[in-house]
């Protein structure tokens, strides 16, 4: 091949190339070539071994020889397309040079051709394009992660928000019916919150939120998801959990809320109230109805002086559907 190339400094930053060839001798003298443009390149000689290098998730352009035998670059580009969780360009290499071969490859999920014998500038030009590509993407990927965070979050506290709730709420649901675990939630008062706003105002008010919210996050466990119910009320969806291992959470947070609260904010010593109910207790529950299991349980917290912690109890607690 002829080596005329642009000058290095030319070639942006550093990259990672997945280069895909079953020829070892092209494959090297390719990767070669795309090393001394300043990358960094995996060659595989297979489209097992591709997919093995794929997975480890750093790939920033793909170099795919478009004939290789039992599963050829078309196949194995749309295996990559449908296990990829960010977009990485693919440019087909090969020396089918027909219309229906670059249909074919663009309707696998391709992004560029070149035609064997490979011409080093034109390749050299072509990844540095498909690598503008890559760059553009990640960020627009980390634009919408953000967003997405944004979304999910409550504002004030920091945690999540009713919406994330009711949402994480029925994908681990799902998941019990699965697994046959138990999966718990806590639903969470702050007592006499009002009161806190009336006396103090709505800055206080908003200040010892955003205190509790943090308490929450700082004392779940990493599975434990704390939300922000809706007003002063929190919830905590506690997953692979029964009802009585979320009451020791539920405890744990009452005692630790008493502790901090008293020099947390100008309302000065605050208390919660919490309710607690389990799939283990009802087996098969929708959310609606452990949602009304854990608010009949946090109803009877509050009616026995609030400050405490109860969990659901058939024999004690309205009926739920």
């Amino acid at each position: 091949m002829n080596r005329t190339v642009i000058p290095p400094s030319a070639n942006g930053p550093p990259a990672h190339v997945l280069l895909v060839d079953d020829e070892p001798v092209v494959a090297r003298e390719l990767r070669d070539l795309v090393q001394s443009y300043g990358h960094r390149v995996t060659a595989c000689n297979s489209w097992t071994e591709a997919l093995r290098a794929f997975g480890k998730g750093d790939v920033d352009l793909i170099l795919m020889d478009a004939v290789m035998p039992t599963v050829d670059g078309f196949k194995l580009t749309r295996i990559i397309r449908s296990r990829a969780k960010t977009y990485v360009p693919i440019v087909f290499l090969t020396g089918l040079a027909d219309d229906n071969a670059r249909a074919n490859g663009i309707e696998a999920g391709g992004d560029d051709f070149l035609t064997k014998p490979i011409d080093p500038l034109e390749l050299q030009v072509r990844i540095k394009a498909m690598l503008r590509i890559r760059s553009l993407t990640k960020a627009l990927e980390e634009k919408s992660r953000t967003l997405s965070r944004l979304v999910a979050m409550d504002a004030l506290t920091g945690i999540g928000n009713r919406r994330s709730f009711d949402e994480r709420m029925q994908t681990e649901l799902g998941e019990t019916t699965r697994t046959h675990e138990s999966v718990s939630v806590l639903l969470l008062d702050l007592d006499h919150f009002k009161s806190v706003n009336d006396s103090f105002g709505h800055t206080v008010g908003d200040d010892l939120l955003r205190v509790f919210g943090r308490l929450l996050a700082d004392n779940t466990r990493a599975c434990d998801l704390p939300y922000r119910y809706g007003g002063e009320e929190f919830a905590v969806v506690c997953p692979s959990s029964t009802t009585d291992d979320a009451c020791t959470l539920a405890e744990r947070i009452r005692a630790a809320f008493m502790r901090v609260s008293p020099s947390a904010t100008a309302a000065g010593a605050r208390t919660c109230s919490i309710g607690v109910a389990g799939t283990d207790i009802l087996p098969g529950a929708s959310k609606e109805v452990l949602l009304q299991a854990a608010d009949a349980a946090l109803y009877r917290a509050k009616d026995s002086g609030r400050n405490c912690v109860c969990k659901f109890d058939p024999l004690f607690d309205q009926k739920v559907a």
